[in-house]
């Protein structure tokens, strides 16, 4: 773990707070990539604030460019920022994934369902599918993208309901189900979400990804997501079951 006088320590603590199945799988991460480990999740997790949580849209203009200046000086090795700082020795597209945040950011558009939901993602997704790949040394698998873009909209529940892109809900399941997102965040909308976290489960890809951070994120959600579809609410299975899954997935042949 990260010890607390550590600078990093802040952003990786913000991060395990909203993941907390990734504080307890470190330990199966080999010890020499750990601070890898740590820096990519704590980095995920700052770009994907910048990119869909921030409520007021000139910071999140003006904190997205920021990140897409620290990711573009990467590519010429610098890291400013604490959880750059560990990667900035990584040959990896950094530009690309700047770019990719931006258009993202930009992107307002509403999806009709969860095919064009996981579509708009995808772009961003695969910029930071193919950089992943590159941090931790392992090859870039073709549905590697779709994971990271299912995770995204995971992530956006249960918060994003209120945000101006609504979580992404598709307007279809909306529309079936006769409700608003307003309405969805208020309560009201469990059927809803169920069918939401089934759609998203049958989208996303098994957990084999060759990239052991990925393997595990995949298979959390996918915890998460059955939990979700089965009316049990947001939170991750408890910490016992969580340890046993991540040794499995660490186990499992990529």
């Amino acid at each position: 773990m990260s010890t607390p006088h550590e600078p990093i320590a802040q952003f990786v603590a913000k991060w395990h707070r909203r993941e907390p199945e990734m504080a307890q799988a470190e330990v199966f991460c080999a010890p020499a990539l750990r601070p890898r480990f740590r820096a990519w999740g704590a980095l995920v997790h700052e770009l994907r604030e910048a990119c869909f949580e921030l409520s007021d849209p000139r910071v999140a203009q003006v904190k997205g460019q920021w990140w897409a200046e620290e990711l573009a000086g990467l590519s010429a090795g610098r890291g400013r920022h604490p959880v750059t700082s560990p990667l900035a020795g990584t040959t990896a597209d950094w530009t690309g994934l700047a770019q990719a945040l931006l258009d993202t950011a930009l992107d307002d558009s509403r999806p009709g369902d969860a095919g064009q939901a996981i579509a708009r993602l995808l772009p961003l997704s695969l910029a930071l599918a193919r950089v992943e790949a590159a941090v931790f040394d392992a090859p870039h698998a073709p549905d590697d993208a779709r994971a990271v873009a299912v995770h995204l909209l995971l992530q956006r529940l249960p918060d994003g309901l209120m945000a101006d892109d609504q979580a992404l809900l598709p307007m279809n399941l909306l529309a079936r189900h006769g409700l608003t997102a307003a309405q969805v965040a208020a309560g009201k909308g469990e059927p809803l979400l169920r069918d939401w976290a089934a759609e998203l489960l049958a989208a996303l890809p098994a957990p084999r990804q060759p990239v052991l951070y990925r393997r595990l994120r995949t298979g959390f959600d996918r915890a998460r997501l059955a939990r979700l579809a089965a009316g049990r609410g947001f939170d991750p299975p408890g910490p016992f079951a969580t340890l046993l899954r991540a040794w499995r997935l660490a186990r499992a042949a990529a």
